[in-house]
């Protein structure tokens, strides 16, 4: 059945940039290995959750929490012989 509130409507939607850049090597005709740097919200921007709706709330219509991770680094080293 369909919810009679749509509390997520309220909310701003969520923006991640995530970015790889990746460089790879070559060591003699066999050897080969690559590394990479993957970035997860790359931007480090904030997605803020919904507010509240509770009328009976001291926080009605504020916006008390933000939701996803900060920014987050992973290095990749890949070896290929």
């Amino acid at each position: 059945m369909f919810p009679n509130l749509l509390s997520d409507i309220r909310a701003d939607g969520l923006f991640t940039l995530d970015v790889q850049i990746k460089r790879q090597f070559a060591l003699g005709e066999a050897l080969k290995f690559s590394l990479s740097v993957d970035m997860m919200n790359a931007t480090n921007h904030t997605n803020f959750a919904a507010p509240n709706i509770d009328p009976t709330s001291t926080d009605f219509g504020r916006v008390t929490a933000a939701i996803g991770a900060g920014r987050q680094l992973q290095l990749n080293l890949r070896l290929d012989w």
